[in-house]
């Protein structure tokens, strides 16, 4: 999927990783935890090496199966 910068609109986004002194994580505030899966979805990042904006992005897949208990998005 291409992917511009919501800041400037550039197309120049570099992939990578946000450090911390752990695993960086998102966990979904109405997160239903009747599953054995943990509440963390991954968290990825891109950086626009236009204007240095940086995005993150989560797991889309694991939010809603979380949040609704169904394994599809819709």
């Amino acid at each position: 999927m291409n992917r511009s910068c919501p800041c400037c609109g550039g197309n120049l986004l570099e992939p990578g990783s946000i450090q911390s002194t752990g695993r960086l994580t998102f966990r979904p505030d109405n997160a239903r935890f009747l599953s054995m899966k943990t509440a963390d979805v991954a968290v990825t990042a891109n950086i626009c090496t236009e204007c240095g904006h940086v995005m993150l992005l989560g797991n889309v897949q694991k939010a809603n199966e979380l949040v609704t208990g169904r394994t599809d998005a819709n």
